[in-house]
């Protein structure tokens, strides 16, 4: 092959996947969520003290679990928005994030994410303690934002899949923590 025609076929090439991602970012939702949820048998008011106030995170976030030696650092007026939890563990296992308190309604709060080591794109999610019949019911959920066209790897990423551990032991954890309060 000349190289007059392997570079044609290379522009083709690139033309084709930027056409590709361009069609595909455009018909994929701009963002993904994964949820879960949990029934405690605790007051509504215990079970989110232990969710908005980060200095209790250590007692049932699995982050915290899975690296024991990691480092915590609060900033803020705890429970309050503008509070940060930022911690530093090993990298294979929780490595260095930061969660912002963004807003807190009732027994709502709006946080922020950001994974720092490893690198990777930032999240928002919110967590909230309802009243039901039994109980309070606990939810927790990650919301992973894309702008067009880098929204088109969402057909890869299957958020849900990769959270749900970690959101599973986070709702078992936390009713472990408010049943025995």
């Amino acid at each position: 092959m000349s190289s007059q025609k392997f570079i044609r076929f290379i522009f083709i090439l690139a033309a084709v996947v930027i056409g590709a991602l361009l069609i595909v970012g455009a018909t994929q939702p701009r963002s993904i969520t994964a949820s879960r949820s949990i029934l405690i048998n605790a007051p509504k008011d215990s079970v989110f003290t232990q969710m908005v106030h980060f200095k209790n995170w250590p007692n049932w976030s699995p982050w915290s679990r899975l690296d024991t030696s990691m480092k915590n650092e609060f900033t803020g007026i705890d429970g309050q928005p503008g509070s940060v939890y930022h911690w530093m563990g090993d990298e294979r296992k929780t490595g260095e994030a930061e969660i912002t308190n963004m807003k807190v309604n009732g027994t709502e709060m709006q946080f922020s994410f950001k994974l720092i080591k490893p690198e990777a794109p930032g999240a928002t999610g919110t967590l909230s303690a309802v009243d039901t019949v039994g109980g309070t019911k606990a939810t927790i959920s990650f919301t992973n934002h894309y702008d067009y066209p880098w929204n088109a790897i969402i057909i890869f990423t299957n958020l849900d899949k990769l959270m749900s551990k970690d959101l599973e032991n986070a709702m078992k954890n936390l009713k472990q923590v408010a049943e025995k309060k």
